[in-house]
């Protein structure tokens, strides 16, 4: 279990007690923000400090003394601020208040990626991750967790307490993000790593994992709800089990539910259905967590979770310190949860969502995936043959491509079509990376058979094409006429390559097994 036995566990604060003590801490830190901003000391903040209630052994003054070396910090500084310059591109900057931000949301992200490459691969969690890819979640993990260590305390205590007022609503909370708009994973991530500086200015004793592990309930009951608002009312087809008490349970939690969003809450076909919907869509989340929690904390990975058995939601649960029975989480927490919810609920773009006026994520998410291509390749060449040239009067355009992304049909290799991307003229697939793939493309030469990949401007390699002849051979730039069809290993290879953010790296490795590949100006394409 990765934090703390659920029996020990029962012996800490219980959520509303934790949660009433971090909203006094809260509070006085946003009093102790506002007498630094005015720079003025007076006796009106003193009074509202009283008025605080100021926790017992909370001492918002104090400044944690950074326990790592100079090198380390400055490797810190140095790795969070690369993440933001190329996460946000925009110039180094490590007094940005965005810097750890940054660094949280590319340690979840990655997290997620992986998470889900191994879902769509039907492997197991653990045991499946090359070293290569073990090491990188150990050390960006801990790296992530570091990081609030070298920012601005003022700053890390103003993120965490913005994020947490998005479930926890405080005095200053103004317009809150809809339930329905937030990734909960990364919402995780972000509060259990800038946890710690509040906790450091907290001598009662209260151990960090107590904090950590009721954020991580706290999530989790709200990405219940998510699923429960959002669920479809379409029968899944899995076998009925023994769930009764789990049927009632959440049979229960829609009926409260109701009561806050009125009768435009779905209606549901039985609480069965409903509770099989809530352990299918809260899988990935449990599953990201157990990689979180294990790679921040080093809890050893039970045998269960190393291979595809049977029974995963309940040893997931375990690792993690849940009960098998989602719900007992709000029965437990009753007087506190009940509040919450019906401020999650109350939100007026929850109740657009249910009455049809806008759109929600549901769960489990669907896994992103490239276009799908025709069996035969003359699909594809009819298709160019009919793109005419966007800036060209209707003109035929010579070098149609296609992007394997999105389908959009460009004219590539053209001056006729070139656009002016941060003062330089660049061709129309490059243009269009920075628009459909944060600078990075996939795209298919239709007239040549050629897949080409870019990275930015100046980079960039072809690659082989998932169309095969009937002697199992490309035929890149159509020189010998056979006919072409499409083979799904191939072409699931090129979607591996694009799952898994490897392009840039299959570039690199293409221009140094091949140098004539770096004079080619890549930006014309």
């Amino acid at each position: 279990m990765f934090i703390l036995n659920r029996l020990d566990f029962s012996k800490q604060q219980n959520l509303a007690q934790w949660i009433r003590r971090l909203s006094q801490q809260i509070k006085a830190l946003l009093i102790l923000r506002d007498q630094e901003s005015a720079n003025n000391l007076s006796c009106n903040n003193s009074e509202k400090m009283d008025e605080a209630h100021l926790p017992e052994g909370f001492r918002p003054e104090f400044q944690p003394k950074n326990p790592y070396s100079e090198s380390i910090k400055e490797m810190l500084k140095t790795f969070g601020t690369a993440t933001y310059k190329v996460g946000l591109k925009v110039h180094p900057n490590e007094e940005d208040p965005r810097v750890p931000i940054m660094c949280w949301g590319s340690c979840a992200f990655t997290i997620q990626a992986i998470e889900q490459i191994l879902a769509d691969e039907e492997k197991p969690l653990f045991g499946q991750l090359s070293c290569r890819q073990d090491d990188c979640l150990t050390s960006l993990t801990r790296f992530a967790a570091a990081h609030w260590t070298v920012s601005s305390l003022s700053a890390v205590q103003g993120h965490f307490c913005m994020l947490l007022s998005s479930l926890v609503p405080n005095e200053k909370s103004g317009n809150l993000p809809c339930i329905l708009d937030i990734d909960m994973f990364h919402l995780l991530v972000c509060l259990v790593l800038s946890f710690p500086a509040i906790h450091c200015q907290d001598f009662s004793g209260v151990s960090l994992g107590t904090g950590d592990i009721h954020i991580f309930y706290l999530v989790t009951m709200a990405h219940i709800v998510q699923i429960i608002l959002t669920s479809s009312t379409e029968e899944n087809g899995m076998d009925q089990g023994n769930s009764a008490v789990e049927e009632a349970a959440v049979l229960a939690l829609h009926k409260h539910i109701g009561q806050y969003v009125g009768s435009a809450l779905k209606e549901i076909s039985s609480g069965w259905h409903l509770w099989k919907n809530i352990k299918t869509g809260i899988m990935p989340f449990l599953r990201c967590s157990a990689m979180f929690f294990h790679y921040l904390n080093g809890v050893p990975i039970p045998p269960e979770l190393k291979v595809n058995g049977a029974n995963q939601f309940e040893h997931l649960c375990s690792y993690l310190s849940l009960p098998n029975n989602l719900i007992c989480l709000f029965q437990e927490n009753s007087k506190i949860t009940n509040t919450l919810i019906e401020s999650w609920c109350n939100n007026s773009e929850v109740k657009r969502f249910l009455q049809g006026q806008r759109q929600a994520i549901s769960y489990p998410r669907d896994s992103n995936k490239l276009i799908e291509l025709p069996e035969d390749y003359s699909c594809l060449i009819n298709q160019a043959s009919n793109f005419s040239c966007p800036k060209s009067g209707g003109d035929k355009s010579r070098a149609p491509t296609l992007c394997l992304v999105c389908g959009t049909m460009l004219c590539s290799q053209s001056y006729c079509c070139q656009t002016e991307l941060e003062g330089e003229d660049v061709g129309a697939c490059t243009a269009h990376t920075y628009t459909c793939g944060s600078g990075v493309g996939i795209f298919l030469r239709v007239r040549e058979c050629q897949v080409l990949f870019l990275a930015g401007k100046t980079k960039g390699c072809f690659y082989a094409p998932p169309y095969l002849d009937d002697y199992g051979e490309t035929d890149q730039g159509l020189r010998r006429g056979n006919p072409l069809h499409l083979c799904r290993e191939r072409f699931k290879k090129i979607q591996k390559l694009w799952q898994q953010h490897s392009i840039t790296e299959e570039i690199g490795h293409a221009q140094e097994a091949n140098q004539t590949l770096v004079g080619i100006d890549w930006q014309n394409l």
